[in-house]
Parts: C-alpha cells; sequence; structure tokens
C-alpha cells in the first residue's frame, strides 16, 4: 500500500501495516531536501525549467510506520510556481540514508535487516541470516538507497546522484559516485496548470513494500553476514513513488 505524504495541503491519512512479506518495509524514515516542478516537455530523464517548491532539510520523514490519521510532514511554498504554466514532471531529492525494517527473502533462506549494519553510501550493509523458511526478527537500520557502485540501476533514467554539496552527477541511473543524495523524478499522474486563486496539492506517494534489496546469494549466509561491502549484502531499492497535483 502507497504511504503518502501530502504537501501544501495536508489531510494526510496513514495505516500500519498488519502483514509483511519479504521486502517489504515496516519501518520506512527518510530525509528530503528539495522538492522541484518541472514544465511541459520535461520526461523521467530530464526536468525543464525547475521550479524550486522546497529547499531545506525535512527533517525524518516516518513514511511506513506513522498511525493513521496522522501528518507525515507539511513542506512546500506553491506560491513558488508560475501563473499559467504546466507542469507535467516532479523532481525530488532525498538522502540516500533510509532507515528500513524488514528482511529478504528467497526459498527458505532469508536476510533481515539490523541496526549496526556498517551501509555507507559506498557499501551495502550486512543482516542477520536465517534458514529453515523462518527469518529472524528484523530491527531497523540505516541502510543506503540503490546497489552499491552500480553503474546502472536500471530504472529508466529516473536517478541522479547528488552530492551533500549539491553537485548532480549527469549519468542517469549510475550509482557508482558514490554519493550520499539521489534525485528522482516522476511524471505526474495527470499535468497540471498553476491557475489564479486555486492552492494546489500534491500528494507523494511513496511505497515501502518491495523496498529491501539483497545483493549475493542468499543461500549463502556469508553473503548476509558478511561485513559491508559492495558485493553482497542489503540495500533499499529505488523509490517506488507515485505524484500527483490537482488544482
Amino acid at each position: 500500500m502507497k504511504k503518502l505524504l501530502y504537501t501544501f495541503l495536508i489531510t494526510l491519512l496513514l495505516g500500519n501495516y498488519a502483514y509483511s512479506a519479504s521486502g517489504d518495509a515496516t519501518e520506512y524514515k527518510l530525509t528530503i531536501y528539495k522538492i522541484e516542478l518541472c514544465e511541459t516537455g520535461s520526461t523521467d530523464a530530464n526536468c525543464l525549467n525547475p521550479i524550486t517548491l522546497f529547499e531545506g532539510n525535512s527533517g525524518t520523514i516516518d513514511i511506513a510506520n506513522t498511525a493513521s490519521g496522522a501528518q507525515a510532514a507539511a513542506l512546500g511554498n506553491p506560491g513558488q510556481a508560475i501563473l499559467g504554466k504546466t507542469y507535467t514532471v516532479t523532481q525530488v531529492t532525498m538522502d540516500r540514508a533510509i532507515t528500513v525494517k524488514g528482511y529478504y527473502a528467497e526459498g527458505n533462506n532469508s536476510c533481515s535487516t539490523v541496526a549496526v549494519n556498517g551501509s555507507t553510501k559506498a557499501k551495502n550493509g550486512l543482516g542477520d541470516h536465517a534458514t529453515g523458511g523462518t527469518e529472524d526478527a528484523p530491527v531497523a537500520g540505516i541502510y543506503y538507497a540503490g546497489a552499491a557502485g552500480a553503474p546502472d540501476l536500471g530504472v529508466g533514467d529516473r536517478w541522479n546522484a547528488v552530492s551533500a554539496a549539491g553537485t548532480v552527477d549527469v549519468r542517469d541511473d549510475n550509482n557508482s559516485a558514490d554519493y550520499q543524495r539521489l534525485q528522482w523524478r516522476t511524471t505526474l499522474t495527470t499535468a497540471v496548470t498553476i491557475m489564479l486563486g486555486k492552492t494546489p496539492t500534491i500528494k507523494i506517494a511513496f511505497e515501502p513494500a518491495g523496498t529491501i534489496g539483497f545483493t549475493g546469494t542468499i543461500a549463502t549466509a556469508t553473503d548476509c553476514t558478511n561485513a559491508a561491502n559492495t558485493s553482497s549484502g542489503l540495500f533499499v531499492k529505488n523509490p517506488d513513488v507515485t505524484i500527483s497535483i490537482t488544482n
């Protein structure tokens, strides 16, 4: 189930997971640094004439574990959008360090998240390995988005790595620069034209289900439990985001 983060008009309703499966995050906390709107002609690979709606530090936003009816975050200034302009794509810059709790499993083997895992912007994190078809209880820990060092994440050119200083790696879907942040573009479900006297509502939905990834062979225990490295271990998959705007 998508977990919604509303900006501008806050009427957010979220619910807790009653059940989780392999790859699902029952805890999912992230930080957003920038939200931009991109004009007509933009694509998932390219943001044209971006207008910044929010820039700063959102603080930690709890996506997966927010109680029903709670407000996850209030961000943004709709007044920055240009009257009469039509926008078709959004671009969100967020920290790659994300707190998650869950496990990855194939067959009877699983790797669960742990608190101290060594994950960095250049390394996948270790986990707790189990066999027999029952995963060990996962513990929340900070893992990084994107498989460590991957030259091609294969996400349709939506991803660009961004340094903490704001330098953008122009190589789409490339995670080999080991930057701290990521820039993610999403085509709006419906294009929006800014109209006089109407305040837009932006709905940003992150999907915690299926977000925990694994590199290596799950049946090989050490691929889960080895010290953090680039060739095995747990990471956070690229964000599954749906964004819509209504006037």
